[in-house]
């Protein structure tokens, strides 16, 4: 008696599984995968930009905690970043019609500053600043 409901039970589940099988198209009904865009007319170039880098130290390790200073030329507002564990540091949704300033610093320590200009057209511009102690002062006379 349990023997006809298994095999009853059986063929039901495979009838099931046939059915979903013959549902779901085959590999060759899916279009190839492409990257990129194929239709080039309805992209449009962001407008935006992202400035990322690290700040290292005279010996090219990596400076947790550092400040990065981005300056927008436009409007002088300036905003703060402190670096990562590893160095890093990460500005994002920068427009590309705006001219940036910035300055890496970490106590006395701090480094030249570094330009982006709107003639940068690089979406992801990577900088790497170097701190370094304050020049000596000049002997007074």
């Amino acid at each position: 008696m349990n023997v006809p409901k298994l095999f009853t039970v059986s063929l039901v589940f495979l009838v099931a599984a046939s059915l979903v099988c013959a549902q779901q198209p085959s590999p060759q009904d899916h279009p190839a995968a492409t990257f990129g865009n194929d239709n080039p007319k309805n992209s449009k170039p962001s407008k935006l930009r992202t400035i990322l880098g690290t700040v290292k130290d005279q010996a090219d390790n990596p400076v947790p905690g550092a400040i990065v200073q981005l300056k927008d030329l436009r409007t002088s507002k300036v905003v703060d970043f402190a670096t990562k564990d590893d160095g890093k540091f990460l500005f994002r949704d920068l427009r590309l019609d705006v001219n940036y300033e910035l300055v890496a610093k970490r106590g006395d320590l701090a480094a030249p500053p570094k330009k982006v200009t709107i003639y940068d057209t690089r979406n992801q511009v990577i900088l790497t600043f170097k701190l370094e102690p304050p020049a000596p002062a000049e002997k007074q006379q």
